[in-house]
């Protein structure tokens, strides 16, 4: 679809989960401008907390999942979805704004949740997928991330386990020694090391 068509969706869609969430931010082609995404993909801090329960009305374990609940019933008039895959870390649902005669597209819901951060996954969830792969290998395998660092479970981690927080997209950046990149410009940047290119000739004799 048209970047034209898919934005409105996806804004609807945050205006709607805003309330079951902490933090509720479009990512994705859409983020990047891409201008024929094929899908929606919104990253979230969910609110955990349990919504009030109401006599007589089903129980559910966050806000988040009643609002879903509510869009699968159909209760918004513009908008109904279809939950193919619900986990507690990332769910995936197809869209319809005819009642479920056509699904016109996709929607993965990337949920950050302890003991992630904001700022991997975010950034990771923006993309492109190229730009993200590099990001997170290291850097003497050509890729963005300080050498004896890995990503894990959304969160940056030293070899021996140390923690280094990243609440935000520009402390992931700056701990791999970049500026802010604008999402439309993100791209990998592959290159070889002075010492990985000495051996790589050492090797050919």
């Amino acid at each position: 679809m048209e970047y034209d068509k898919v934005l409105p969706i996806a804004e609807r869609l945050v205006d709607l989960l805003q309330p079951g969430c902490n933090r509720i931010e479009i990512a994705g082609g859409l983020r990047r401008l891409k201008p024929d995404p094929h899908d929606i993909e919104i990253v979230a801090i969910p609110d955990l907390r349990p919504p009030h329960l109401i006599f007589g009305n089903p129980v559910y374990p966050t806000i988040l999942d009643k609002l879903l609940a509510s869009l699968a019933r159909g209760d918004e008039d513009d908008l109904l979805i279809h939950l193919g895959l619900n986990g507690p870390k990332f769910k995936q649902f197809a869209i319809s704004q005819d009642g479920g005669q056509h699904w016109i597209i996709s929607l993965d819901l990337f949920l950050v949740t302890p003991p992630a951060d904001w700022g991997v996954l975010y950034l990771i969830r923006t993309g492109p997928a190229d730009f993200s792969h590099w990001i997170v290998t290291q850097k003497n395998c050509w890729g963005g991330l300080p050498n004896g660092y890995r990503v894990e479970d959304g969160r940056i981690l030293s070899s021996s386990n140390e923690y280094i927080p990243c609440p935000e997209e520009i402390d992931f950046l700056k701990f791999c020694h970049l500026d802010w990149i604008e999402p439309s410009q993100r791209h990998p940047m592959w290159q070889r090391s002075v010492h990985q290119i000495a051996v790589h000739q050492v090797a050919k004799f």
